[in-house]
């Protein structure tokens, strides 16, 4: 145990983890230099005091078949890329910087509170969204009113224009979901009465920041992510009837009706068709499937003139292209049927660092639902390469690299057999 203590994440790298989630979560209203925003700079950082400090646990990782997993998917994408008019490599270097911050996060991320200040770091930047939300926008919602899709998306757009955050609608609103369920699992596990209170509060402040932008899937993501950890940690559903009511009729009667209208028109399909981008653009998808099914079409091609040539604009923006709403789609589209089948074997090689049996453990439990809901989110949001996931998977190779999950047992290795113990590719 002496020996483990050594690996031990440090203060100073657990502030390091505190400053990389709150740059990601808060990068919409943080100062961009030189082009570059201020998460850039803090995981520029993160790189640079892990290659000089942590070399020795970063050369773990580049032996690792996660490591090499991820070099042959970026190699195949630029294979792929080059062979496209108008080359572009910059969603590549995205999902490669990504990556590497992933990779740096499960270096500095070595024990139980290293995992912590992650998970609870995200709790109370949603909770914090929710309160900027619920001063500024919610107050213009709640003087709208709207008839079905269309006028609920335009109601949406005029109360968060004057808001830093109008851009980042839908992407606050899921990772908002994230931050509820991660509540949810620290109050269920909360033995202390005053702070489950207290977190009682803090999931009705997140509850409320996921409904707020108006988007569907932040809903779906806290409804499947609530699902899930229901299953897997076989919740007595009885317990929970009461405050489900509770809380489902405090939101409802905070949120205001505007944003009902239109997350509810997941029910309204021949409504979507004619006034929902997304549905349209998932149309035409299917539609030309065979112009881009083996090779792609590039992802600079894409942007360039494929996409609006192609009519996969928003609806009232017809000459802008548009992100095809579904991160395997567009890596599919941009890169083809290689980069694909590359990208979900990667999905596959990663989900084996993941802790699957959780039950009556809070940590494994919020790094087991927010890894799986990263697939789902992939479904409904283009932005395979968001640094938010990088946190997340890396917690999860963290626990994995250093044994977190068993560091306490008595039959725990240490860290030198840990290490050398770690499969490669």
């Amino acid at each position: 145990m002496q020996e483990l203590q050594m690996y031990r994440s440090t203060s100073f790298e657990k502030v390091l983890l505190f400053l990389a989630v709150i740059s990601i979560l808060f990068e919409p209203y943080l100062p961009f230099f030189s082009g570059a925003s201020t998460a850039f700079y803090v995981f520029s950082f993160i790189m640079s005091y892990t290659l000089f400090m942590r070399m020795s646990e970063f050369r773990v990782i580049l032996k690792s078949k996660y490591f090499i997993g991820t070099i042959g998917f970026v190699l195949v994408c630029v294979f792929m890329e080059s062979i496209h008019l108008y080359p572009s490599y910059t969603d590549i270097f995205r999902f490669m910087n990504m990556a590497l911050g992933m990779f740096c996060i499960a270096v500095l991320c070595r024990d139980k509170k290293a995992i912590d200040v992650i998970i609870y770091t995200f709790i109370l930047s949603t909770a914090i969204h929710a309160g900027y939300m619920m001063l500024g926008p919610m107050s213009s919602l709640n003087s709208m009113s709207a008839q079905g899709f269309d006028e609920a998306s335009k109601a949406r757009i005029q109360a968060f224009e004057d808001f830093t955050i109008h851009d980042y609608l839908n992407q606050t609103s899921v990772f908002s979901g994230l931050g509820t369920i991660l509540a949810i699992i620290a109050w269920y596990y909360e033995p202390v009465k005053l702070k489950r209170w207290i977190l009682l509060v803090v999931i009705l402040f997140c509850m409320i920041g996921t409904f707020l932008p108006t988007s569907r899937t932040g809903a779906l993501v806290l409804f499947l992510s609530l699902i899930a950890f229901a299953y897997k940690t076989n919740v007595k559903i009885k317990k929970w009837v009461i405050p489900t009511i509770i809380f489902g009729l405090l939101i409802f009667f905070i949120v205001p009706e505007v944003v009902w209208v239109r997350i509810s028109s997941v029910g309204r399909i021949s409504e979507l068709r004619e006034a929902d981008s997304r549905v349209k653009m998932y149309t035409t998808i299917v539609q030309m499937l065979q112009k881009y099914i083996l090779t792609g079409v590039g992802c600079g091609y894409y942007w360039k003139h494929w996409a609006v040539d192609n009519g996969l604009t928003n609806i009232m923006t017809i000459y802008e292209p548009l992100a095809p709403h579904n991160a395997f789609l567009m890596i599919w589209i941009f890169w083809g049927l290689p980069a694909f089948l590359s990208f979900v074997y990667l999905m596959y090689v990663f989900s084996n660092a993941l802790e699957k049996k959780i039950l009556f453990d809070r940590q494994k439990a919020s790094v087991y639902i927010f890894i799986l809901m990263i697939p789902v989110i992939y479904l409904f949001y283009s932005r395979f390469h968001h640094k938010v996931f990088s946190v997340g998977i890396g917690m999860m190779l963290g626990a994995r690299f250093w044994n977190i999950f068993e560091e306490d047992s008595e039959t725990a290795e240490n860290n030198e057999e840990i290490i050398s113990s770690e499969p490669e590719a």
